[in-house]
């Protein structure tokens, strides 16, 4: 349910980047999620020339890609250890009957 959620929330403030090309989303998308940028970064590195000065079309979609992506794993992770703490303290999900 995160990861799809994660996905989703990452999936519409790139595609709100696309169409407005606004700083806001920029800062939003890169500043506030470094776990996502880093991963859509070292990601795009692994299959692009990183040498150059600007980025072809097809390194910025894979990176656009992976930022989203990156984004439904962070998402995923604190599901899970959400999930594991309701658990853990006896909450609904442990309940037994």
């Amino acid at each position: 349910m995160f990861l799809m959620g994660g996905l989703l929330v990452k999936a519409l403030l790139v595609i709100l980047w696309r169409v407005s090309k606004g700083p806001e989303f920029t800062a939003l998308l890169t500043t506030y999620d470094p776990g996502a940028f880093t991963f859509a970064e070292k990601g795009a590195a692994l299959f692009f020339d990183q040498r150059r000065i600007a980025p072809t079309p097809g390194e910025s979609a894979l990176f656009e890609v992976l930022l989203v992506i990156g984004f439904g794993l962070e998402c995923m992770l604190v599901g899970l250890i959400v999930r594991w703490f309701l658990q853990r303290d006896g909450g609904p999900a442990s309940a037994k009957v």
